[in-house]
């Protein structure tokens, strides 16, 4: 009978917090079932996620993958405040892939007076911009990548037609291609993509590195169907990177900061990427809004990106409008 595992299993297996377990699930990184009201996980699911190779497989990992990097966990304070959103609407909702980003802003919120509790809602650029048109939620943290300064504002006005928006600016970071180590494979250009031994692994649909990628081969001519692997998608940096190291994709594409995770990769640079915090100019005269963006400028906020390798931070704080 195939082993079925609890989510403290798993985190005990990947040697990760049992809450970065509930978050790969909710993110559908990590498939598992519903038992009565319990998660349960499987081994196959568990091998899935983790492209562990069956016993036949002449496969073998040059070294051992990482553990997966944790996404912090709430605290007690953290937890009741949440709540106090769901009984009483006193919160903010901000949309976005970038867990980490989102934790710390949090966390900083969280010491100063007259803050709002914020919820996480896990969505991609496009459908962030898109809830926030639609004033389903506060705040979108989006990022796209920038072959030009400016080009960002661009790319968020046009998913808000109409609407004048607050683009306070969080950091500067490098987009490229996650590859293996020594780059085995010489992979050096999107071109390199339609080579018949390349296998990438893409971006969904509506993140802001797909559609870099998009805009980029239709820039180059070059077909979507050149690229063997051009339409498997996964839905963040880590699992990209994943993919890579264990030799399911020779490539994949995301931020360099994710780098420092997995020892078995290299990187080929492509384009920058800007990080920006996106909300409605009418929120700016609510003082929660004043808050976020006062926090933001701190030092204290530009200090907690340091570690994130990659990350520069000498306009964080800078604000533009759009449609103003």
């Amino acid at each position: 009978m195939e082993k079925i595992y609890t989510t403290q299993e798993v985190a005990d297996q990947l040697k990760i917090k049992k809450s970065t377990v509930y978050e790969l699930i909710k993110r559908g990184e990590l498939r598992a079932n519903k038992v009565g009201k319990q998660i349960r996980i499987s081994q196959e699911q568990l091998d899935e996620y983790l492209k562990v190779p069956n016993s036949s497989s002449s496969f073998q990992a040059d070294e051992p993958l990482p553990g997966i990097m944790d996404i912090p966990l709430f605290t007690a304070d953290s937890a009741i405040r949440q709540m106090d959103y769901l009984l009483n609407a006193s919160g903010l909702i901000i949309s976005s892939q970038e867990s980490r980003v989102v934790e710390l802003l949090r966390s900083q919120l969280s010491l100063r007076p007259d803050s709002l509790p914020i919820l996480h809602s896990y969505m991609n650029e496009y459908n962030s911009l898109y809830s926030l048109y639609y004033e389903k939620t506060h705040m979108a943290l989006t990022s796209f990548c920038t072959g030009r300064e400016g080009q960002e504002i661009q790319q968020i006005q046009s998913l808000l037609p109409g609407k004048e928006a607050v683009i306070i600016h969080i950091c500067s970071l490098q987009a490229g291609f996650y590859i293996r180590k020594g780059n085995p494979k010489g992979i050096h250009t999107l071109k390199d993509l339609c080579r018949p031994d390349i296998r990438f692994i893409n971006r969904e649909k509506g993140n802001g590195y797909r559609i870099y990628m998009d805009s980029s081969l239709s820039a180059q001519s070059i077909e979507k169907t050149a690229i063997s692997g051009y339409q498997k998608e996964c839905l963040s940096h880590m699992s990209a990177a994943n993919a890579v190291a264990s030799g399911a994709a020779d490539a994949g594409i995301g931020d360099i900061s994710h780098l420092a995770a997995y020892p078995q990769l290299d990187y080929i640079p492509l384009s920058s990427a800007s990080m920006d915090l996106v909300f409605s100019v009418e929120a700016l005269s609510h003082p929660a809004f004043q808050r976020i963006a006062y926090t933001i400028s701190s030092k204290e906020f530009k200090n907690s990106l340091l570690p994130f390798k990659g990350y520069e931070i000498s306009k964080t704080g800078n604000c533009a409008f759009v449609n103003r």
